[in-house]
């Protein structure tokens, strides 16, 4: 039954992704996203920069069918994997061509589009280990959730990241093998296999392997969920709309003033403006002293049994809270929305859908930047 729920979700997935837009130069060009990307209930996802001309373009089979694709396929069969073991997906789901119809590397703008999509596959196949090929891949998961690592000092390091596991390799692109020589990648392949089974998931024995990494903002969700926690301790019942606008006024004021958010969450351009794609998950969970219910047809969320006395948020950081939420205490859902729609990044979504550009499911706040200075970079 689980199974057929999260392919009916995958199905859903399919259908949405097919009728995406947002990048101008590649609204005609295939979504490599179907059934052919592998297994969706594996333990290792495999992503890549972007599906190639010559390859997945043509077939629709990421990685597969190029130079690059034949590469990946021997590496792969050097540990006894093969495609229906694993899933592959990339930054972006569309091939990049400059001018002449070559390949061409993903534009950031086209990245922060496809961040949406690539993070629901994450959470619907919710595997244990991330395994990213390249720079671009490496950078895509910042924009779900933040990390400091480097591919040139972290190449082949079981990491911690989003609660998960990631193990960042280098492409291996023709291009890119100058880099690191197909010896060295079959040798960071082989430690992969040593440390996880694509089915079974990660091998107790190998957890020398793992490598902490102590630094601000590894675990995106521990921070969301110590902020809404104390929120919803403080108000003991607030509207889930209401939580999401504050949870934005709060994480950009904070921006603003110490150049990095307070729960670095990631609020995407919906409907009703800034939104947290993982919340609704987050606001169901029991054991953390959350509950939902819905009153007048409302979904609120309260407070059943929440403990802040083991939060990670400082003194500080707990008064900013306590300042934001005296000031919108009284403040219902529509006063929230009009001052989330104050804010300068949705005035300029809101300027950029007047002339006709298609913001829909755009990251607002990311990664301790606004959409201002993303699409401005």
């Amino acid at each position: 039954m689980i199974c057929n729920d999260k392919s009916e979700k995958f199905n859903r997935l399919l259908s949405s992704t097919a009728k995406c837009d947002l990048c101008q130069r590649m609204t005609c060009r295939k979504k490599v996203l179907s059934e052919y990307n592998g297994n969706i209930n594996t333990k290792v996802v495999f992503i890549a920069e972007a599906p190639g001309r010559l390859g997945a373009e043509c077939c629709g089979i990421p990685l597969y069918g190029d130079r690059t694709g034949d590469n990946f396929e021997n590496l792969l069969s050097n540990i006894g994997w093969s495609r229906d073991k694993i899933f592959i997906t990339n930054s972006i789901l569309c091939n990049p061509q400059d001018e002449n119809g070559n390949n061409s590397t993903p534009e950031k703008e086209e990245i922060i589009n496809c961040s949406y999509y690539l993070n629901m596959v994450i959470e619907l196949i919710n595997p244990e280990i991330i395994v990213t090929l390249g720079i671009k891949a490496l950078e895509a998961l910042k924009l779900i959730s933040n990390h400091n690592y480097e591919l040139k000092k972290d190449v082949a390091t079981v990491l911690d990241w989003d609660n998960r596991k990631l193990y960042p390799l280098y492409h291996m692109g023709p291009r890119a093998i100058i880099h690191r020589n197909l010896i060295q990648q079959r040798s960071d392949f082989i430690k992969l296999s040593n440390y996880i089974d694509p089915i079974k998931g990660i091998k107790k024995t190998t957890k020398k392997l793992v490598r902490k990494r102590d630094f601000v903002g590894a675990h995106q969700e521990t921070r969301l969920v110590s902020v809404v926690k104390y929120i919803v301790h403080k108000y003991k019942e607030i509207s889930l709309f209401k939580l999401t606008k504050l949870l934005y006024l709060i994480d950009y004021d904070y921006l603003r003033c110490h150049k990095t958010s307070m729960s670095h969450a990631i609020y995407l351009r919906l409907q009703d403006g800034p939104w947290i794609p993982v919340l609704k998950d987050i606001v169901n969970k029991e054991d953390l002293g959350l509950k939902t219910k819905f009153i007048n047809k409302k979904p609120y969320v309260l407070d059943v049994n929440i403990n802040v006395a083991d939060s990670n948020l400082s003194q500080g950081e707990r008064d900013f809270l306590d300042e934001k939420i005296k000031n919108h205490f009284n403040d219902g859902d529509s006063i929230m929305k009009t001052a989330a729609y104050m804010t300068e990044p949705m005035k300029f979504v809101l300027r950029r859908e007047k002339r006709g550009e298609n913001m829909s499911k755009i990251p607002v706040l990311y990664q301790d930047k606004t959409i201002i200075e993303a699409l401005d970079a």
